[in-house]
């Protein structure tokens, strides 16, 4: 219907459709905008889109030499081909250029070959300088993402080879899901959905890991020492709440401390203790706090990740437990449900606090940041609590204490959301 809209008013002024949707893509589909820039200054709309009003296919522009500008060849004058900024060059550098540029994945934005023009290639341009139907099909995708991207209110899902394409009526950083492939993403940048950290924020993040990418591999190595008879030990649970196979000692996978004292500890734990006077310690120093502050959010962030895979692997066996006892005539599915909503819930709040580190990282010191940590680590009991539970689901067996946990937890999730969307707002 947009489309539509504007190409009724676009052919009034002689604009041809393949133009029309360059147009389009350049001012992301703000046809109401378009319309009335159009209608006050169409040259000036069009010169920001890097367009001119008549644009022709294969039918050449009267060129001023017979020389090509690339090659440098002479040719026949009916060989040359040219676009309205009277850029003229022969048939086969124009093939060449416009299947150099698709084949590295363009399609909107192919331009003339003139060092210092803009100007842009429409479709109907391009098609028949490219050689072959399987060029063509490549062309005509890169298209279709091209005009999907542009588009304020739509977005590719990201899943592999999924051609879903997601529209929303409010476009801005949310959770969606795809219907086709489940792949859950943030609308705004397409990454996975980094809900409380914000889109900038959760890229300088990524990016920071990657590029300390083997400090990230020696930190979130799966084994530690015991710190009590040092023998190495393999995590293999999310919870943080260790013991030594050997001398049975009991620790936080986190600090190492002793998890007898632990309770007290854990706000301690979990908060980043900075050196108020590092601004007036010489740069080796203050190289070293910056790593020591990156590692020490990082390796939360990363410790949060592999839990929620090792509580994947949880709610599978929680799965086949409950099938179990429906096999065995111990109840029904809806009687043991409660089981894996309280997973599910666990699971949620893990990934919410994974992304609330990144935000804590590039956070500035102050008030708001002491609130952060405090309901960070309010979040953080609960999800121990509840994590016990499903840990020991032969000990915690009773539906009432599967249900108080899960409602205390969910509690304190959306105390959470809420104190933690506050502080964001004031934050930005």
């Amino acid at each position: 219907c947009e489309f539509l809209l504007i190409m009724s008013h676009f052919l009034v002024g002689q604009v041809l459709p393949a133009v029309a949707k360059l147009v389009l893509v350049h001012f992301h589909w703000q046809v109401s905008q378009i319309l009335d820039r159009y209608k006050s200054n169409s040259s000036q709309l069009l010169s920001e889109a890097h367009v001119q009003p008549m644009m022709f296919s294969l039918c050449p522009q009267p060129p001023p030499s017979l020389h090509c500008g690339v090659c440098l060849q002479l040719v026949r004058r009916d060989a040359l081909l040219a676009l309205p900024c009277q850029h003229s060059f022969c048939k086969a550098c124009w093939e060449q250029h416009c299947t150099v540029l698709v084949k590295d994945g363009m399609g909107v934005g192919i331009s003339c070959m003139a060092q210092d023009c803009s100007l842009q290639l429409p479709e109907d341009f391009v098609f028949p300088l490219l050689p072959g139907e399987e060029l063509k099909d490549k062309y005509r995708r890169y298209l279709f993402r091209d005009y999907v991207e542009s588009h304020f209110q739509l977005q590719l899902c990201p899943g592999a080879d999924c051609p879903i394409v997601i529209q929303v009526q409010e476009p801005r950083a949310r959770r969606v899901q795809c219907i086709r492939c489940n792949e859950v993403f943030c609308f705004k940048c397409r990454a996975m959905y980094h809900a409380p950290t914000d889109c900038p924020t959760i890229r300088r993040w990524l990016t920071k890991c990657a590029d300390d990418s083997e400090t990230a591999n020696y930190i979130s190595a799966h084994t530690k020492d015991c710190p009590k008879c040092n023998i190495c030990i393999e995590k293999n649970g999310g919870c943080n709440h260790m013991q030594c196979s050997k001398c049975k000692h009991d620790f936080c996978w986190m600090c190492l401390g002793d998890w007898k004292t632990h309770g007290s500890e854990y706000y301690e734990c979990s908060r980043y203790k900075e050196n108020p006077d590092i601004v007036n310690q010489s740069q080796q120093a203050q190289a070293r706090e910056a790593l020591k502050k990156y590692l020490f959010y990082f390796e939360r962030w990363e410790n949060h990740n592999k839990s929620l895979q090792l509580e994947a692997q949880t709610y599978q066996r929680i799965q086949e437990k409950i099938q179990e006892r429906v096999m065995n005539n111990l109840g029904t599915w809806i009687d043991w449900q409660y089981m894996q909503n309280a997973a599910k819930l666990l699971a949620k709040c893990r990934y919410t606090l994974q992304y609330t580190y990144p935000y804590a990282y590039y956070m500035e010191s102050g008030p708001r940041k002491k609130l952060v940590r405090i309901i960070l680590v309010l979040l953080l009991f609960a999800a121990l609590s509840c994590q016990l539970m499903l840990r020991m689901p032969t000990v915690c067996h009773s539906k009432h204490t599967f249900s108080t946990g899960t409602n205390s937890l969910q509690t304190s999730f959306r105390v959470f959301l809420l104190m933690f969307g506050k502080t964001a707002r004031k934050s930005s």
